[in-house]
């Protein structure tokens, strides 16, 4: 028998109003542990919203967010910045032990040892020594995640994790995000990358105008998706 997922994330009636502009009208969902989430949309549809609002990064006018039932933490979000967001003046391990001793208090020593542990699990330990400017798109994408990752959170978040990656660094990173999941963190993606979307979802969040207009299994919305803007959406990018 497969075991019973929970819901980790929920988001109810989302609201976030700047001026008299509603980026968000009403946003609901919830993701469980272990499932790949994925929003698409045209741009300023509100998905980079979602996820600044879940961050802290954006004021929420109304609605709620928790996790496991309680009130969520900014420390329960893992955030991979679209462009690495890497220090570059610090080597890789600096980059990934950095705010385990800023944030968390570990000890250098401790911290060092847990990122050159998140390292050797990207294939990157050899890299610890060198600096961001030396490695590749691909590594630099690893090294971000693996940043992220050895915070230990519970919902990890990608925006546009794939925008400046070529074909082949692109299912690098989507074998990464599943076997991520298939550890049981729950997380949400952003992305303009229909191809990516379709291999590594299990459900497709579509916005449209600050509104989830689909919330479905993911090869449902791109084998018949139901509202006509999803469908020319779809149809303009060359899926359906």
């Amino acid at each position: 028998m497969h075991r019973k997922k929970t819901i980790m994330l929920e988001v109810e009636n989302l609201y976030c109003i700047l001026g008299t502009n509603k980026v968000l009208s009403g946003i609901s969902f919830s993701i469980a542990d272990g499932e790949i989430t994925t929003m698409i949309g045209k741009s300023g549809s509100g998905k980079t919203t979602i996820i600044r609002a879940l961050c802290g990064l954006e004021n929420i006018s109304h609605g709620k967010i928790c996790i496991n039932g309680k009130k969520a933490r900014h420390g329960d979000y893992g955030l991979v910045q679209q462009g690495y967001c890497l220090f570059d003046h610090m080597t890789i391990l600096k980059n990934v032990s950095y705010a385990l001793q800023v944030v968390r208090k570990f000890s250098m020593k401790s911290a060092n040892s847990m990122a050159l542990d998140m390292l050797a699990q990207f294939g990157l330990k050899d890299k610890a020594t060198a600096y961001p400017s030396s490695l590749s798109g691909g590594q630099k994408q690893r090294v971000a995640i693996a940043r992220t990752l050895v915070m230990n959170p519970k919902i990890l978040l990608f925006d546009e994790p794939t925008s400046a990656l070529d074909p082949e660094m692109t299912s690098d990173v989507i074998d990464i995000v599943k076997n991520i999941a298939s550890q049981g963190i729950a997380i949400l993606i952003v992305t303009h990358d229909l191809v990516m979307a379709q291999k590594v979802s299990d459900r497709i969040l579509f916005l449209e105008h600050g509104k989830i207009v689909e919330n479905r299994p993911a090869e449902d919305f791109f084998s018949d998706p139901c509202s006509e803007c999803a469908k020319s959406f779809l149809k303009n990018a060359a899926i359906f």
